[in-house]
């Protein structure tokens, strides 16, 4: 079967998911097009897909022209310009298209009602998980798959010094389990100051009480070891889950992802990283630039600036981006959606290369750079032989915020298809 989709042009549809979307308090985050959101039931595919003739932006490398992707049982299986497609493929004619890979927003609260975000007034809850309350009602996820963010790093709040656990999941799938790519996602904590009236208060409090977890942390550890070392004689320590989150972040088994604005936070956080020795990454990092010495010296994962609607930041500030690629530190775009959009992550990348970022470096930012720091690049961020099918359609430059995207698939499946009949 041969599928021909040329500048918007569909010639072939798909099924799709029935019955009326939910509202949710984020459906207005949507794109406010008239979508088609494609579901299917879970199954080996009978053939190959093979999508060809379109310009290939793999972020692995240079792009490809009137490239080849071939995919089965939702794996890419071939790659290359002007590969013939096998015999026995589904051929998907993207002549005059454009392909990427799926993108990552590497800082996300989408898939929850926005009321169960932060556990107020607790002031620090390690041990909350948003997988707990992960809605699989489409409206949750649509703005998110339609934009072509395939996988998101979605987690709670920062109404605390920590909300809890986040989570690396798909945008589209079958069910929230099937759709979990890695399941610690990073413990999110929040520096700065805090709400009155409920300690602590200040920045300095704040990170006072982090150093204080840490240590006990360390001490709980030590006395779960020594009595298993001890043949576990008489009652076994009190288990306390908040504690159990922050071993695993000291154990390297998890990682901490920290909500930070200004330069000071920034220095105090890195310092409790290597007293601790924990690995991290900083989130909006709206003063990075101030201290792009001491990030890259201490190696640690900066997301951030340039956000799409905040064009009325400093220059500075915009421009984090290239002065973090300058600096060798790894970088990526973040929306902090429902607060700015999934769909703005490619307005992102536009607004990098407009503050001095390579179009590669921009690519990478939205794609294999937040894998990367997530931990799933073995999986996604790219178009390469071997990793997930997670691949998006466009009509047009990538980074234009005037193209659209015609159809994104996930996992092989085509889970957003622009021209298909709407709801």
């Amino acid at each position: 079967m041969r599928i021909t989709l040329c500048k918007g042009e569909l010639t072939h549809g798909a099924p799709r998911r029935g019955g009326p979307w939910l509202a949710t308090a984020f459906a207005g985050m949507a794109l406010g097009l008239a979508p088609a959101v494609v579901a299917t039931a879970a199954r080996a595919q009978e053939a190959p897909v093979a999508l060809v003739g379109a310009r290939i932006h793999t972020a692995a490398g240079p792009a490809l022209e009137n490239g080849t992707i071939v995919f089965q049982d939702g794996v890419i299986t071939a790659l290359g310009a002007g590969l013939p497609p096998p015999g026995d493929a589904e051929v998907v004619d993207l002549s005059g298209m454009v392909v990427m890979p799926g993108m990552l927003d590497n800082h996300s609260h989408i898939g929850a009602d926005s009321r169960d975000l932060n556990e107020f007034p607790i002031r620090f809850g390690p041990q909350h998980r948003i997988r707990d309350v992960l809605s699989p009602d489409d409206a949750f996820w649509n703005g998110a798959v339609e934009g072509g963010v395939t996988t998101v790093i979605t987690g709670p709040g920062s109404g605390e010094v920590s909300s809890g656990q986040a989570i690396v999941i798909k945008t589209w799938g079958e069910s929230i389990d099937e759709r979990v790519v890695k399941e610690r996602g990073g413990v999110k904590i929040a520096m700065g100051r805090k709400r009155p009236n409920q300690s602590p208060t200040t920045s300095m409090g704040v990170t006072a009480q982090l150093r204080a977890k840490f240590i006990e942390a360390q001490e709980y550890q030590a006395r779960r070891d020594a009595w298993e070392e001890g043949g576990r004689e008489g009652p076994a320590p009190p288990r306390d889950l908040g504690l159990e989150a922050l071993v695993r972040v000291l154990n390297g088994e998890d990682r901490i992802r920290a909500h930070v604005h200004q330069a000071h936070d920034i220095l105090a956080i890195v310092r409790l990283s290597q007293e601790f020795d924990f690995s991290l990454a900083i989130q909006h990092s709206t003063e990075a630039y101030k201290v792009a010495d001491e990030i890259a010296e201490a190696g640690i994962d900066v997301v951030g600036m340039p956000l799409f609607t905040r064009i009325a930041l400093a220059d500075e500030v915009m421009a984090t981006g290239t002065l973090m690629n300058e600096m060798g530190v790894r970088f990526t775009f973040h929306t902090d959606d429902p607060v700015v959009g999934s769909k703005w992550q490619r307005g992102n990348a536009g607004l990098g290369m407009r503050y001095g970022m390579s179009e590669q470096d921009a690519l990478e930012a939205g794609t294999i750079n937040p894998a990367a720091i997530a931990g799933v690049e073995d999986r996604v961020g790219s178009i390469e032989v071997g990793k997930d099918a997670d691949i998006v359609v466009l009509n047009g430059t990538w980074y234009e915020v005037s193209t659209q995207v015609t159809r994104v698939y996930v996992d092989g499946r085509l889970a957003y298809d622009r021209e298909g009949e709407g709801p």
